[in-house]
């Protein structure tokens, strides 16, 4: 299972996140400098349950 975390507003996601990474999905969020909003990536980071991708492509 793989959850991905992209830019948003909120932190609605996190408990599912929990949930997943819990059940052993492997869990990516989109590092703050890629981002126009944090707010869902900061929150999935904030649970532990996050790593960032490697840097991005062209």
């Amino acid at each position: 299972m793989l959850g991905v975390i992209l830019p948003g507003m909120g932190n609605d996601g996190s408990k599912g996140l929990v949930e997943m990474k819990r059940k052993g999905a492997v869990i990516i969020a989109q590092n703050e400098e890629a981002c126009v909003v944090y707010g869902m990536p900061k929150a999935a980071a904030e649970t532990g349950c996050a790593g960032e991708p490697g840097p991005q492509g062209p």
